[in-house]
This record gives structure tokens, C-alpha cells and sequence, in this order.
């Protein structure tokens, strides 16, 4: 969540001026940093050449007679072919379905130099919003609506065209109207039969499918404590993003060896970029501006992210109450708004009924990749999946929802892995996320992240009786309901949590089932508010853990020594100990960390050890077939946590140099 403040940001699609001053933000400013325009050299190659503002289709697509649209590139490229685009937008819907070669792939990107941006949207509510809407006479006050209708397309999704700040899509026109923003009834005493008042969550569209003409209003909010909207009110002085349901800036179909670089896509609707079916498919300094979802991959593989930016259109005034879905049968409540991102990557199925049942999803490697602003991150069931050096913050719930999605690990005696490491964790309900109807024979390692589970997230609107902002801290893990837990291996982590948690562990010892074994070594446990009581796992379960250091500030030396006095005493803590060479926490202690940088409130945190750290050389040593990236930095003895003593800050995200110590809350 973002109170107050929010990071500044600049946008591909700004131009140098605008980002000049930072009043020429006439909405609000950015969220989030796109890298500047990249040089990458082009490629050898047959090279294709298009230019939105000064190309013809006529052309033979050269650097001095380009064609217009990419669309008419693509379906004339071969394999090995490059199609480059010029910088500008490009208002369309692209759609990849050739199969180029591991020795001659087929290339989208931009210019060398300058960014192209493939817009899904309707370009007059950018290019001309002056003449795109007018006011509604018999509207609520800042209502305006599309000045042509646009029929049959289910609903509207839009954004601010300057800061891409998503807007709200309304489900009724009652909210749109509404300028109530607090939780109300007409009456207190029928709240479990009646639904609530009105309610204005924020600057939105509302699409009216009896006349085709798109509402829109862009009023303040005036939460008190909240990073209101106070920008421009009236559409036609500011560009907005507006596409319908269905527009789907990227589809690639059934493609082979197609590589997408230095491209931002944007105007989407229900997704951004899909991917069918697709096979060697790489992504790489590519920008996505989600709609209600960002990538949707569905038996897609081998795939690789890298560099890319999935960013949520949640924006900093929305609830996470305000996006939840409502209207389940039975209940008398309706859906407000649910169209705001709800994941910014999902995975979906291959199925035996479908024709085309293809069930893969495999060999996926996603790296240094920033995952923001959105109901729930990324979603990772696959098989040999490699996620590492990425950043997810700001998410409403789940920070990665770990579930396979899949039958295809149920046919594998192993090797369905998904590997976790050097990723920064921050702003999320939950951090890893378990869920789903099928039982799970996948193995999770999660090594070497820092989660940093101290900002709020906003949960709950406040109401008329309660007009305090409802906020959370995130967890380390939980579930949607049982039995979603995977086999997990979790070692050399470093989480602060500011939420109590129910055990000293955050869960990392919790909900483990037989076949389903669960490691846990050499991690920081940092609790902010209160050191709970350590939880012995069940005797008998398949548990090993040790070397972990956990630590709350103000901890008394008495209650530090005394801390698993009690477990180690007892005949479980015997009992385990002679069926595992690794004991049960035998040499976990609790101890303060003593990172670099010694406040743990501080906006910007240090989190490696300073010299002094009782986790330095204090571990215990791990199995060598392990992956560990710092094996050879940490060889003196293994220091717990994510980064041993004379490590650097973990790097992560698409911009070199980018650490938890320089992310804004």
C-alpha cells in the first residue's frame, strides 16, 4: 500500500517535458520507473522496419520506406526475420503465430534508441480527449460520457494516459455517481440483508450496455491518511487509456522461438499478453500495463521474463474490500469494482476434454522482473520453474500464489520443482500463497529472499461507525484452503514482519503433511511487534529444521535463553532427534540480528549483517546439492540469513543498482 507517498516514477510514454516538473502530472504522480528507451544493436538479419507516424503498407518495410503497422510486418516476417519498430504508438492488437527456429527466431522490438508502444485502446480518448467525452446533463456532478457509443463490448477498462494509474471500472452507475466513501447502510440493524450505500472508491469508467456509451468520472477522494487523487477532473483536458473487455494488445498463438523486446504494451482489457500454446518464447525489457490480468500463459514453455515490468492498475486509493468480489449467490451485495488487476501473471490449464490439450507450462525461468500494484503477483505452477532476482510489491493479497494449476507434476516421480531465490518481498497480504482444489507432489525451495512484510496494505474501507483506515501487515505464508501445501525446502531467508504471527516461525513449520516434507534452515525471523511462542511441529511429521535465528526488539537475555527450553526438553524434541541427524532446533537460538543499519522502523533498510551479528558463521551447514548463489561468499561458515557477511545489497527488478535500501514505502 502506498499512504501519502508514492514513488516516483517515470512512464515510457511521456515525453521529456512532461517529466520536467512535477506538476505536469495532471492526474497523480507515477507509481512506478520504466528504464529509459534501450540501444540494444539490431540484430544480423532480414530487418523490417515500421513506423506509425510516417510508414505506408505499401512499402517494402526498409529504414527509408517503412510499412505502418506491425501487424503487416509480422505476417510477412520469416524465420530469422527482425521487425523494428520505429518510436511512437501503434493502436493495435498483435497477434504472433509464426514459428521461427532455435537458430533463426523471429524478433518484435523497438527501435534502437527510442520505444514503441503497442496500445490496445481506443486512440481518440488519448490522441483527442477534448472532443472524445461530454458532459452528462442529468449526471452526478464530474460526470461526463463518450461522445459516440461503442456497442457490444461487454465492459470499458481504462487508465491515466500520463501516469497509467488504473481506473476503476465500475459495475453500476449508482457507485460512479456516488460521492458517499465510507461503508454505510440505510440500516445498521439489516446489514447481513441489505447491501450497502453507494459508494465512490475513485476516479473510474462505468459502461452503459443499453446505450453503448462509456461514463467517466475523475472527482478527488478525501480520505483522511490515504494518497488521495486530487488531480484533473475533467476528461477532456488530460489523455486516458480506454480499451474494451476484450482487447488483447499481444496474443501469441501457437508460436515457436519468437523473441519480444524493448516493447511496452498497454490499452488492455480482461489481459494484456497472452500466450497459447507457445513454445521458446522470451520476453525481455518488455513493459506491461495490466488490465484485470497481465501475462496469461497457458501450456506455454520454454518460457523466459527478464527485465520486464508487469504493473497492476490497483490504484494507492483503492481498498482491497473495494475489488473483492461480492455478489455470490445467495448474498445481498453487488460487485463494485473488480476489474482492477486481479493477478499481473496467470497460468492456465491443458485439459484431456480440450482438442488441444497440451499440458506443460514448463522449463520457465523469470528474472530480475517487477511485479506491482495489483490484487494478487504472479501465480507459479509449473514444472522447473527458476524465479529469481525479482520484485514484488504493493499486492492487495497474495505476493506469488504457489499452486500447480495443473495435472502434469502428478505424472512425475520428481523433478517438479519451482525455485524461489534473491527476490525482495514487500507491501503483501501474503507473501507466498497456497491454494486450489488438486493435491500438489511439486518441491518449492525458497532461498536467499528478503521479505520485507512491514508496510501496510489497505484491507478495509473504513464506515461511518469506524472511520479509521483499515490496514494490514503482511505474512510469510497461508492458504485458500486445504491441501495446497507443497513440499518446501526454505533456507537462508531474512523476513521482518510488523503483523503478529500466531508462531515463531511465520508458518515456515506449519500445515505439513505426510509425503510432503518441509526443511526450514538458517533463516531470520524478525518480529517487530512480538516474539510469539515457538510451536513444536507434530511428532512423526516429515519436519527438519535448525540454525534459525529469530528475534523481536526489546527481548529480555532471560526470555532469549529460556526461549526453547521447554521443546528441548520434552520427548518429541528426543524423538526427532534421533530420526533426523539434523535434530529440530537444536541450534536455533534467538538473538538480534544486529543488520547494518540497526532501525527496523527506518523508511529504506539495510538488511545485511554488520560484523558484529550473532548469525555470522553461526548456521549450520547444508547439503551441497542444494542451489545456493553464496555458497562460495559464505564458505568461512554459513551466516544465516539472505545475505552473508561482506555480501552486497541483493540487486533486483529491471533497473541495475535497484535494493531494498532504495524502495520508498
Amino acid at each position: 500500500m502506498r499512504l501519502v507517498i508514492a514513488v516516483l516514477v517515470l512512464i515510457s510514454s511521456a515525453t521529456p517535458a512532461m517529466i520536467s516538473a512535477e506538476d505536469a502530472w495532471k492526474s497523480h504522480r507515477p507509481l512506478r520507473v520504466v528504464p529509459a528507451a534501450s540501444n540494444r544493436v539490431l540484430p544480423a538479419g532480414t530487418l523490417l522496419v515500421v513506423d506509425a507516424a510516417k510508414g505506408d503498407d505499401g512499402n517494402a518495410g526498409t529504414q527509408a520506406a517503412p510499412l505502418r503497422t506491425a501487424q503487416v510486418a509480422i505476417n510477412r516476417a520469416t524465420p530469422g526475420t527482425t521487425v523494428a519498430l520505429r518510436g511512437g504508438t501503434y493502436f493495435e492488437r498483435l497477434i504472433i503465430a509464426a514459428r521461427g527456429s532455435s537458430e533463426k527466431p523471429l524478433t518484435l522490438r523497438s527501435w534502437p534508441g527510442e520505444t514503441a508502444i503497442i496500445d490496445g485502446g481506443w486512440p481518440e480518448f488519448s490522441q483527442s480527449p477534448e472532443t472524445a467525452w461530454q458532459p452528462v446533463g442529468d449526471g452526478a456532478s464530474g460526470e461526463f460520457r463518450s461522445t459516440k457509443p461503442y456497442p457490444n463490448v461487454r465492459e470499458a477498462i481504462g487508465a491515466f494516459g500520463d501516469s497509467m494509474i488504473g481506473l476503476n471500472s465500475y459495475f453500476h452507475r449508482s457507485d460512479l455517481q456516488a460521492t458517499n466513501e465510507l461503508i454505510d447502510y440505510d440500516d445498521w440493524t439489516q446489514s447481513k440483508t441489505t447491501d450497502i450505500k453507494p459508494l465512490w472508491c475513485g476516479p473510474g469508467l462505468w459502461y452503459d450496455a443499453a446505450t453503448g456509451h462509456i461514463h467517466c468520472r475523475l472527482s478527488h477522494t478525501h480520505l483522511p491518511g490515504l494518497d488521495n487523487y486530487s488531480g484533473e477532473t475533467d476528461p477532456r483536458k488530460l489523455p486516458l487509456i480506454v480499451a474494451p473487455f476484450r482487447s488483447v494488445p499481444l496474443l501469441i498463438d501457437g508460436a515457436a522461438h519468437v523473441r519480444v523486446q524493448d516493447l511496452t504494451f498497454r490499452g488492455a482489457g480482461y489481459d494484456a499478453v497472452i500466450l497459447d500454446r507457445a513454445e521458446h518464447i522470451e520476453l525481455d525489457n518488455v513493459t506491461v500495463w495490466c488490465g484485470s490480468y497481465g501475462v496469461r500463459a497457458r501450456a506455454t514453455g520454454p518460457l523466459k521474463l527478464h527485465r520486464c515490468g508487469l504493473y497492476g492498475s490497483c490504484p494507492p486509493w483503492l481498498f482491497r474490500t473495494d475489488t473483492s468480489k461480492r455478489a455470490y449467490p445467495g448474498r445481498p451485495n453487488r460487485d463494485i469494482t473488480r476489474l482492477n488487476t486481479h493477478a499481473t501473471l496467470v497460468v492456465d490449464n491443458g485439459r484431456e476434454f480440450e482438442v488441444f490439450a497440451h499440458p506443460c507450462n514448463d522449463n520457465w525461468e523469470i528474472s530480475h522482473c517487477e511485479f506491482t500494484d495489483s490484487h494478487d503477483g504472479p501465480y507459479l505452477g509449473g514444472v522447473s520453474l527458476k524465479f529469481h532476482h525479482n520484485l514484488i510489491d504493493g499486492t492487495q493479497d497474495d505476493g506469488v500464489y504457489l499452486s500447480p494449476m495443473y495435472p502434469r507434476h502428478l505424472f512425475m516421480r520428481d523433478g517438479a520443482e519451482i525455485h524461489i531465490y534473491q527476490n525482495i518481498f514487500r507491501g503483501c497480504l501474503t507473501a507466498l500463497a497456497f491454494g486450489g482444489s488438486e493435491d500438489t507432489r511439486d518441491h518449492v525451495f525458497i532461498y536467499r529472499n528478503l521479505f520485507d512484510l512491514r508496510p501496510a496494505v489497505l484491507t478495509g474501507r473504513p464506515s461511518v461507525r469506524d472511520r479509521e483506515l483499515r490496514t494490514s501487515h503482511g505474512k510469510l505464508m497461508g492458504d485458500h484452503g486445504s491441501p495446497p501445501w507443497s513440499a518446501m525446502t526454505i533456507y537462508h531467508n531474512t523476513i521482518i514482519a510488523r503483523e503478529p504471527a500466531r508462531d515463531a516461525s511465520m508458518a515456515a513449520l506449519g500445515a505439513v503433511r505426510a509425503e510432503h516434507p518441509r526443511q526450514t534452515f538458517n533463516n531470520l525471523f524478525v518480529h517487530l511487534e512480538k516474539l510469539p511462542a515457538f510451536t513444536p511441529p507434530i511428532a512423526g511429521l516429515p519436519i527438519e529444521a535448525d540454525g534459525n535465528l529469530y528475534w523481536t526488539p526489546g527481548t529480555t537475555e532471560q526470555t532469549a535463553a529460556g526461549f526453547f527450553q521447554r521443546y528441548r526438553q520434552s520427548k518429541d524434541f528426543a524423538a526427532q532427534k534421533d530420526k533426523s541427524p539434523n535434530g529440530l532446533s537444536e541450534r536455533s537460538l534467538v538473538a538480534d540480528p544486529r543488520f547494518a543499519m540497526p532501525d527496523l522502523d527506518a523508511a529504506t533498510f539495510d538488511f545485511r549483517l554488520s560484523r558484529e551479528s550473532p548469525a555470522v558463521n553461526s548456521g549450520v551447514s547444508l547439503p551441497s546439492e542444494w542451489p545456493d548463489p553464496l555458497r562460495e561468499l559464505d564458505k568461512d561458515g554459513p551466516d544465516r540469513g539472505a545475505i552473508p557477511l561482506g555480501g552486497g545489497p541483493l540487486e533486483v527488478g529491471r533497473r541495475a543498482g535497484q535494493t531494498a535500501a532504495g524502495l520508498n514505502p
